[in-house]
């Protein structure tokens, strides 16, 4: 059976916004969508959870389901409600999907937070890749590409096989983006080149540019997620545990689109 496209709501837009992206990328992966609402073990005893929700938090599954429904008649969705703290619930949710969607800040979050905990959590441990939407919608700017980012000399193989998958399916060019603020412009540009030459002989079929930017990674990245459909980040397997690093921490923070991270195996 298929792994599922699972993502997390808590009743908040930004969340639902969450389920309809996960809803048509579980679409053009031909999978099944799970959606996963994360209760509290005991709610009777956090009363200000309680304020801000339906008194029936059943109900919120419903409607999402129904909306989804509506709006993707053809897709098969699944909806769940699991007695735990969210981050806990996605993170063992992780561990049967393909992809797992959050919004960068749910509900608990307050005005100015750019990516709340839950989001963090899972971008640093999951054992899937993880996609974080931002909290503002992206803008009307073109977003006719996929962009990853690529370290010419440790390419991280699982972020650049989901990228040209993802690009695939999207029917989009793939923009490889290596930064550097050191070297010389012609080294730096023929180790990009080196490192993309598998992947181009791999998949022939795909319109692959490449680009070293003489900036610092994060800084970069971030500029080029203005036009993108979609950003694709590497997570070491050599990483702390739950540790992202400055560059993807940068991204998630301030990336104008959805960012997948990608753990390494």
């Amino acid at each position: 059976m298929d792994l599922p496209v699972t993502v997390g709501v808590d009743g908040s837009d930004t969340s639902l916004a969450a389920a309809d992206w996960a809803a048509r990328e579980a679409l053009l992966r031909g999978c099944p969508l799970r959606v996963l609402h994360a209760l509290p073990l005991m709610p009777h005893l956090l009363p200000s959870w309680s304020a801000g929700r339906r008194s029936d938090p059943g109900a919120l599954l419903h409607e999402v389901r129904h909306v989804l429904a509506v709006r993707y008649p053809q897709l098969e969705t699944r909806t769940d409600e699991v007695h735990d703290v969210a981050p806990t619930a996605l993170l063992a949710a992780g561990e049967d999907a393909d992809l797992l969607v959050v919004a960068a800040r749910g509900a608990g979050g307050f005005p100015g937070l750019r990516v709340g905990a839950t989001a963090l959590h899972l971008a640093a441990r999951a054992g899937c890749p993880t996609v974080v939407l931002p909290v503002d919608p992206p803008g009307p700017e073109p977003r006719e590409q996929i962009v990853v980012g690529l370290d010419a000399r440790r390419p991280a193989e699982a972020a650049l096989e989901f990228a040209f998958a993802a690009a695939r399916r999207h029917g989009l060019p793939l923009h490889v983006l290596h930064a550097s603020a050191a070297g010389a412009p012609d080294d730096e540009d023929e180790l990009l080149a080196r490192a993309l030459e598998p992947w181009r002989a791999a998949h022939p079929e795909a319109e692959v540019a490449a680009h070293t930017a003489w900036a610092a990674a994060g800084l970069a990245l971030v500029e080029a997620s203005a036009k993108a459909r979609l950003l694709v980040l590497g997570r070491r397997a050599t990483a702390r545990a739950g540790s992202l690093g400055p560059v993807a921490h940068a991204v998630l923070h301030h990336a104008a689109c959805p960012v997948a991270v990608v753990p390494e195996t």
